[in-house]
């Protein structure tokens, strides 16, 4: 499977209100022409993954704990930038066996914009015995795109097109939301 990000593509930021909680805000990408933003066009892919139905549910579990409980603090996602600040869930493995909550091949390319706003993209299951994603055929694009959309979104950030709030614990968009790549 291939993912491009071709130039003229529109992309849409999108609230994710269903998953947002009292610490984190969730936020996914929807492309123009594509049903469903990126986040859940990744569950209901992985919602026919019989194999990962188990640990797609401890990921929704750790979603739901970084939004109430934790907030989302650096040491709750693996670091995945190849060139951004893209990151993934689950979070590394000694903060998942203290949790007693392990996901072991499902991987959530995201952007931990601050403590409170996250940016939730696409995943898939990363192969046995590959370390790095960028070398995962299962991944990789999702790898890549995760970049890609970061980097676009800091960029975002830094031109004012996303703003911040007052207390830095949600965001303000112009455009509603909509940018081009």
């Amino acid at each position: 499977m291939t993912i491009n990000l071709k130039v003229n593509t529109f992309v849409a930021i999108k609230r994710l209100d269903d998953l947002c909680g009292s610490r984190v805000n969730f936020y996914s990408v929807h492309f123009e022409g594509n049903e469903e933003n990126e986040f859940y066009e990744f569950l209901a892919r992985m919602e026919d993954e019989p194999d990962v139905v188990d640990e797609l549910e401890k990921l929704i579990v750790w979603l739901e704990l970084i939004a109430n409980k934790y907030g989302a603090q650096s040491k709750y996602f693996r670091h995945e930038g190849l060139y951004s600040d893209a990151s993934a869930l689950p979070p590394p493995r000694n903060i998942m066996r203290i949790n007693e909550l392990e996901v072991n091949y499902l991987r959530l390319y995201c952007l931990r914009a601050n403590e409170n706003v996250v940016f939730l993209f696409n995943g898939g299951i990363k192969s046995h015995g590959i370390d790095k994603a960028q070398y995962c055929p299962n991944v990789r694009p999702y790898f890549i795109q995760a970049n890609e959309l970061s980097d676009k979104i800091n960029e975002l950030f830094q031109q004012k097109i996303i703003l911040w709030n007052t207390d830095h614990s949600d965001i303000i968009m112009e455009n509603d939301g909509i940018f081009e790549l």
